[in-house]
């Protein structure tokens, strides 16, 4: 009678670890077609991300030279030059 118990208990634990492996195998291959589609997420937000920082950089940039062409169009203006001229 203990024999039959014995394989009776190795059948089910046998039944219990290809469930297992069965799970598991169904995980990693979640795992490996999920794990590109979030690289590729990533990649697209750093790509943003860096497109907003230079869009920012180049808006600072375009107000700075438009600051600098007020500046400049200042001490070029034709009524300073027409006093020095005098």
């Amino acid at each position: 009678m203990i024999e039959m118990e014995s394989v009776q208990s190795l059948s089910d634990k046998k039944e219990e670890i290809e469930a297992k492996i069965q799970a598991l195998e169904a995980e990693k291959a979640a795992l490996l077609e999920e794990i590109p589609r979030l690289r590729e997420k990533l990649s697209v937000l750093k790509l943003d991300h860096h497109a907003q920082a230079l869009e920012n950089e180049v808006s600072s940039l375009k107000a700075e030279r438009s600051n600098l062409e007020q500046e400049i169009a200042g001490y070029t203006s034709p009524q300073q030059t027409s006093v020095t001229s005098n």
